[in-house]
């Protein structure tokens, strides 16, 4: 089951205008498919992939909070 965390995860994964560290760079795609297939795995399989993608939306709270429905450039 897609969760709206999973989901806005996903989305600010492949958001191409926001800039993450070399490292989350080079594995951001593959991040966001892994959260998908574990989202339609199940159970245990969702819970995990909906905690994490908790962490990358709120990853840091004393940083800039993005809306997803901002306009993009």
């Amino acid at each position: 089951m897609l969760t709206r965390a999973i989901d806005e995860a996903v989305e600010l994964l492949r958001d191409t205008n926001l800039v993450w560290s070399s490292d989350l760079e080079n594995i951001k795609e593959s991040l966001a498919h892994l959260l998908l297939a574990s989202a339609a795995q199940g159970n245990i399989m969702q819970s995990i992939a909906d905690n994490l993608a908790k962490k990358i939306i709120h990853a840091d709270t004393t940083a800039t909070v993005y809306d997803l429905k901002l306009e993009k450039r």
